[in-house]
């Protein structure tokens, strides 16, 4: 399995890089280099069943806080009810 120019062209994009061919090209070699190790290695053999419940306790164990508005009210960039974040998926 290799990373083709145009996947890498694609990652540039999205990590809003610009490479030139030398870059491209060694870039390329690169990730194949990468690609090629992880193919090597092994995939466990005993897989771990997660519960529904302990699927959901990830995302909970943080801390509760009486009124989330006040978290709202601090933040500098907020849009109606919600805090407001600069995307990273721009050209």
């Amino acid at each position: 399995m290799s990373i083709t120019e145009q996947e890498l062209e694609h990652l540039a994009v999205l990590s809003k890089l610009k490479l030139t061919a030398e870059e491209k090209e060694k870039y390329l070699h690169n990730m194949d280099s990468i690609i090629q190790f992880l193919d090597q290695l092994k995939t466990p053999e005993e897989k771990f069943e997660i519960s529904d419940e302990e699927k959901l306790r990830c995302f909970s164990d943080g801390e509760l806080y009486d009124n989330p508005k006040d978290l709202l009210d601090n933040s500098v960039h907020k849009k109606w009810d919600f805090v407001a974040v600069k995307t990273s998926f721009t050209k």
